[in-house]
């Protein structure tokens, strides 16, 4: 098991903090968050920007195959990808467009020119979701109507990350007898009607009505459609549990800055224990649960080497503690930040609600370790019983 960076990814890294510099984090952090004060907020030509960037960077392109004009990297360099964008807080197109990149290049050559299309910049939006925004993707998507005979699509899907700019839309979903199916649908398709949710993180997420949508491309999901969305599933929690921790990284970094700044008792506050000592604890815990992402990253690019239910177990442990790793360091840093923390004007409270809303994007903790536990007994169910003399 490696947790160490490897020169190639070194390297990623290094571009990426050089891409977003302190002329462009700031920009980042604030370019999806819609503040009431703001009129209609948001703002897409700093999106667009960003996304070409990263594109010129190369990263849409990391896990594509050499046959659509990709790197072939695995979940590696995509959980350095995803930590260094969770430092800024990063909410964009990118984390759905790399799962859907992640399906469709498991489904032969059928869809070979979206992933060339992916690779310079096209974006896929994923509608997976119904009601709330965790429990959907942690087994199986909700259910839907798919007519194949018509080439249509009728149910409700909630928490479409940028419905309004995804070039593309990905849906899943089960049908009556249980069966999973995937399509890919214009977002301006007849029949499609997007409704803007209103969310603590006051971001783009927004809920899609399908009444008869026509389907552009139906996805085949092969024999086993639910073992291969899993698969996918395992991917997408190493990269999430990697933007987490990301997260929680670059909230103690305001909230250590804000120590130094902030006197109290005629003294900065970080001088004196109590706070320090809390800080000091929390960076411990996001190095631990970086060694476990990565651990976790390692094996979800050999699942042929370590079982696949090695790396579903491994991939929902990292989630897991990287979901309360973030929530408590957003936590801390408004504490630290004291009443400025909870203004517009301080990014403590943008941390503190973008951890809010995506520590249970693809299953809370309390799911996770419910999830994983039958995994856990059948582990301890196979070691060999020590022989009493």
């Amino acid at each position: 098991m490696k947790t160490a960076p490897s020169t190639a990814q070194l390297a990623l890294d290094d571009a990426l903090t050089a891409f977003l510099d302190e002329e462009i984090a700031p920009l980042v952090r604030r370019m999806a968050y819609r503040s009431p004060h703001s009129g209609a907020g948001g703002d897409r030509e700093v999106r667009a920007m960003v996304h070409e960037g990263l594109t010129g960077l190369g990263v849409p392109r990391l896990p594509l195959p050499a046959a659509a004009g990709g790197d072939g990297r695995g979940q590696e360099a995509l959980a350095v990808v995803a930590e260094r964008l969770g430092e800024v807080l990063y909410q964009g197109l990118l984390p759905d467009t790399l799962t859907a990149a992640g399906l469709l290049a498991r489904c032969g050559d059928a869809h070979l020119g979206l992933l060339r299309r992916i690779g310079e910049g096209a974006t896929v939006a994923l509608a997976v979701r119904s009601g709330t925004p965790g429990g959907a993707t942690t087994a199986v998507p909700a259910p839907l109507t798919a007519d194949r005979a018509r080439g249509t699509l009728t149910g409700t899907r909630a928490f479409v990350p940028f419905a309004e700019e995804a070039d593309h839309l990905l849906v899943l979903g089960t049908d009556a007898d249980g069966a999973l199916h995937a399509a890919l649908l214009d977002p301006g398709a007849p029949g499609l009607v997007r409704r803007r949710h209103e969310e603590l993180g006051r971001g783009e997420l927004y809920a899609v009505d399908l009444a008869d949508t026509p389907v552009t491309a139906w996805v085949d999901l092969g024999e086993d459609p639910a073992g291969l969305w899993r698969t996918v599933l395992d991917g997408a929690r190493v990269r999430h549990a990697a933007l987490l921790t990301g997260l929680g990284r670059g909230a103690l970094r305001i909230s250590v800055e804000r120590a130094r700044e902030r006197r109290q008792f005629g003294r900065p506050l970080g001088h004196q224990q109590a706070p320090a000592f809390r800080l000091a604890e929390l960076a411990a815990r996001l190095d631990a649960v970086g060694l476990v992402v990565r651990a976790a990253a390692w094996e979800a690019d050999r699942p042929d080497d370590v079982g696949a239910g090695a790396v579903r177990l491994s991939a929902a442990q990292a989630l897991a503690m990287a979901a309360e790793a973030a929530r408590r360091t957003a936590t801390e840093a408004m504490q630290i930040h004291g009443a400025h923390g909870m203004t517009e004007d301080s990014d403590a409270q943008l941390f503190y609600r973008r951890a809010a809303v995506e520590s249970p994007w693809l299953g809370s903790p309390a799911e996770l370790r419910a999830e994983v536990a039958p995994l856990l007994r059948g582990r301890i169910a196979a070691r060999p019983r020590p022989v009493l003399l």
